[in-house]
């Protein structure tokens, strides 16, 4: 059963997405600020990380880079969860490193189908080679001569 961390600084928030992960089928580590979440990923144990975008002691956007940049935690698939829409703001939780950015509002199912694919991502072994279209999408963000401002592609196993 993997374990997911969440980190949103929201009550209500932290509450549903524990409750719909945990119908997922996942354990749920749950904290409301960046600091709980860098030492609950570094400390181990940890499958994926969802991070809300705006939190109480840095942004999860900060959060993802030192995430990646720690050799621990460098390889946890990343997602970003926010109501910040704005273009230049999805850009750069990508550019640090998120492997995705969800949207608020968002459907349970999008968010089960999100998690699975980053899930599915990590049981790749290591050194693996990326699949034809998670290449095509990593070469087309890229060559992007401006920020996204629509949903981002999802990347595939």
């Amino acid at each position: 059963m993997p374990t997911v961390l969440i980190a949103d600084d929201d009550a209500d928030h932290r509450e549903l997405l524990t409750y719909t992960l945990r119908r997922f089928g996942h354990e749920v580590v749950a904290v409301s600020c960046a600091a709980g979440a860098e030492r609950a990923a570094g400390a181990g144990g940890i499958d994926a990380v969802l991070l809300d975008v705006r939190m109480p002691g840095g942004s999860g956007i900060e959060l993802c880079r030192r995430l990646r940049e720690a050799p621990g935690t460098a390889q946890l698939p990343i997602m970003l969860i926010s109501a910040d829409v704005e273009g230049d703001r999805i850009q750069a939780g990508l550019d640090a490193g998120a492997d995705d950015y969800l949207t608020k509002p968002y459907r349970r199912a999008e968010l089960g189908a999100r998690l699975e694919a980053l899930l599915d991502l990590r049981q790749r072994p290591a050194g693996a080679p990326a699949t034809a279209a998670t290449a095509a999408m990593r070469a087309a963000r890229a060559a992007l001569p401006r920020p996204v401002t629509g949903p981002p592609l999802r990347r595939t196993a």
